[in-house]
């Protein structure tokens, strides 16, 4: 079960008040038949929408942005050595199953479902999977794609990867005469905006709702990484700003509990961000001016690149904010770029925060409170896009520790093994926050034994601060 966190009781804008303003995406491509038949696979699950995940999910891939030049078509990121599951959905009542997965450790497979590891860098076509049925034999491979020439949906492993919390899988355009809105055929997003009626500004932008801060919540499947920069995509070159006007992006590590999540307010880290940078107004860049290179081809970007990388080691949560909108959008039309389509949820998703990528903070308040829902927003993503680098290591390590000398923890056959300097008291949490286990461990080498929990990626607390993730097969 998802993890239920009330949203703050304070009033909401009346999501009705909102109308859809959509960009043109890049790379559009026809939508291409990707099986004939009976055969058909689920994707992986991937680290979004946290809070609806349950442990039977496992998931430990990333949605990549549709930034050629840096995801290379690809629009998953799996990590090293975890597994990837891939779950048939075949209809026709098959017989036989037959997997070819480019890029795996073991690349053939003839069960009905699989977990794949992969130990290489680069990018890789998705698996095919063929079936024998009722109906003779037949294949898919997905054909959903990321790029202008079309082809096979791709996974990406290590190297540098730009992530978003959406799923953007492009098709052909269709026009819903429900919203008025032109979507892409069986394509997962819609860029663009929501503006508010009567001059009220924007979700994800400035508004005259009171609303002063945005920003996405991400988690990631990898281990060693740095966090390089940060790309932020605008539905429009702002036109109407005062001079010299900014707005502040923070990268922050949040804490994550059973009843409770500080985003910004980390009581761990004393409510310091990780980093901060300016975004100007006069820097930010249409798409084309000067190099720069937008999602949408009316819309713009701004480029954050730190100084010194911030080390995701041991931080499987990160969370960044962009504060300092304007609350008067008649001399300022400042808009974050969003997806529009999102993900539906259930009433039990739709109250449970961490179900949610997407929030913003209103004119008085410390923290990001609630999802961009609770303002019209639906239940999309910002457009909020971290560039991160990964500098593992392939090796034959399957397991996960800390780097931090006073704190490890690591599973070993099937128990976990927690060494520390002192004594703690250790908490085992699932990806929706929940607390499934806490010990308290002494100085030195402890085992826990954990065969109660269910498989899947789990995040390791100390009484300090240390976050190890580890993965229980």
């Amino acid at each position: 079960m998802a993890l239920a966190i009330g949203l703050c009781g304070t009033s909401m804008v009346n999501a009705q008040e909102v109308r859809a303003l959509l960009g043109k995406a890049k790379s559009e491509t026809p939508y291409l038949a990707a099986t004939s038949g009976d055969a058909l696979y689920e994707m992986p699950a991937v680290l979004a929408n946290i809070g609806a995940h349950t442990s039977e999910n496992i998931p430990v891939c990333n949605y990549l942005t549709r930034h050629k030049s840096i995801n290379g078509g690809a629009f998953l990121w799996a990590p090293y050595e975890t597994d990837v599951r891939y779950l048939d959905k075949s209809s026709g009542n098959p017989t036989s199953w037959s997997w070819t997965v480019p890029g795996a450790k073991v690349q053939s497979f003839d069960t009905q479902n699989i977990a794949v590891r992969y130990a290489s860098e680069g990018v890789f076509d998705m698996p095919t999977l063929s079936v024998v049925t009722d109906n003779g034999k037949s294949s898919y491979t997905p054909k959903m794609s990321m790029t202008s020439a079309g082809g096979n949906e791709k996974v990406k492993v290590g190297g540098t990867v730009e992530l978003t919390t959406a799923d953007m899988r492009v098709s052909a355009q269709s026009y819903d005469p429900t919203t008025g809105v032109c979507y892409p055929t069986n394509a997962t997003y819609a860029l663009g905006a929501m503006g508010y009626d009567e001059n009220g500004g924007y979700v994800g932008g400035s508004n005259n709702r009171g609303v002063v801060g945005w920003g996405n919540l991400f988690m990631v499947g990898h281990d060693e990484l740095e966090l390089t920069g940060v790309n932020v995509y605008f539905y429009r070159k702002p036109t109407k700003y005062k001079q010299g006007a900014k707005v502040t992006l923070n990268v922050w590590y949040p804490l994550i509990t059973e009843t409770s999540y500080y985003f910004t307010q980390n009581p761990n880290t004393g409510g310091y961000p990780l980093e901060s940078a300016y975004i100007y107004y006069s820097d930010i860049k249409a798409d084309g001016e000067n190099g720069a290179w937008a999602l949408t081809y009316d819309g713009a970007v701004a480029n954050i690149q730190f100084e010194t990388p911030i080390d995701l080691y041991g931080k499987p949560y990160f969370f960044i904010s962009i504060d300092g909108f304007s609350l008067d959008p008649a001399n300022d039309d400042l808009c974050l770029l969003s997806d529009m389509k999102g993900v539906k949820h259930d009433e039990v998703q739709q109250a449970n925060a961490l179900a949610h990528n997407s929030f913003g903070r209103l004119n008085g308040e410390n923290e990001y409170l609630r999802p961009i829902s609770s303002y019209g927003g639906g239940n999309g993503s910002l457009m909020i896009c971290p560039v991160i680098k990964s500098y593992h290591t392939p090796s034959a390590i399957e397991t996960v520790s800390s780097a931090n000398n006073k704190f490890k923890a690591y599973m070993s056959g099937g128990d976990l093994v927690v060494e520390s300097k002192g004594d703690d008291v250790v908490t085992i949490y699932d990806l929706t926050g929940k607390a499934v286990m806490q010990k308290t461990v002494k100085g030195g080498r402890n085992t826990i034994e954990t065969s109660k929990i269910a498989s899947g990626l789990y995040v390791v607390k100390g009484n300090g601060g240390n976050a190890v993730k580890v993965v229980k097969k």
